[in-house]
């Protein structure tokens, strides 16, 4: 990418994106997807061509929810080495604990003492495929 006015990115200006935004498919409230899907390696691609430095998810940006362990962990190797390959860094993943419907009473403040163990199990099996290269694990939920 060539750029004439000196704005070009650089990886030392750290710009980075969730792959939620840039796999957004325009869905909303209204009508179904309105754009393609983009998958996580793709994302990657095009950040590198953008001269992104780096790449945020949460976890089921990349894993689906009902994804087994050895599932997950295909994809989560799939997605380093394209990072790798790419020179993508992950500075922040977390946990989705908001997004599913069993979250909408919250997470770990739910009254459900069910769904409080599931945001602990989610965020706990989580934590260990998370380290992508990532700088930081980021927890947030409702409240």
């Amino acid at each position: 990418m060539t750029s004439t006015n000196g704005y070009q990115p650089r990886a030392e200006d750290k710009f980075s994106f969730g792959l939620w935004t840039v796999g957004n498919p325009g869905r909303d409230a209204f009508g179904d997807a309105a754009r393609p899907k983009i998958s996580p390696i793709e994302i990657v691609s095009l950040l590198a061509e953008v001269g992104a430095w780096g790449v945020n998810l949460h976890d089921n940006d990349l894993v689906p929810i009902d994804a087994t362990t050895a599932e997950r962990d295909c994809i989560v190797r799939r997605f380093k080495q394209a990072c790798d390959s790419y020179g993508i860094v992950v500075p922040m993943a977390t946990v989705s604990l908001f997004f599913h419907p069993v979250f909408r009473d919250g997470a770990f403040t739910a009254n459900d003492p069910e769904v409080r163990a599931y945001a602990l199990q989610k965020t706990l099996r989580h934590g260990p495929w998370s380290r992508t290269g990532r700088e930081d694990f980021c927890s947030m939920g409702r409240p």
